[in-house]
């Protein structure tokens, strides 16, 4: 599979599978804007953002939920292995 398809399914995946969560420091509506997973697949960086939201909270939050969320993505998409998911704000460097 190529990185731009796997990007597009972790979008995907990411986006309901964070809209489950029940953890207050996540607001109802979060927007997963990007993914990136470097060339070998062994990491995704998953660049959020929330109106008005807590970024350091939310950051922590998903990190902290991030077992469950890689059982998420390894159940619903076809990868030799599942990467490793980062978390980062949407805004933080304008996508480094």
């Amino acid at each position: 599979m190529k990185p731009a398809q796997v990007e597009a399914q972790l979008l995907r995946v990411l986006s309901d599978a964070i809209s489950g969560l029940r953890d207050p420091r996540v607001p109802l509506i979060v927007t997963v804007e990007r993914v990136s997973v470097t060339s070998d697949y062994s990491l995704a960086r998953v660049y959020v953002s929330a109106m008005g939201a807590d970024m350091p909270a939310l950051i922590d939050a998903l990190t902290h939920a991030r077992g469950h969320l890689q059982r998420e993505v390894a159940a619903q998409v076809r990868l030799r292995r599942v990467p490793l998911l980062e978390f980062r704000s949407a805004n933080e460097a304008a996508f480094l």
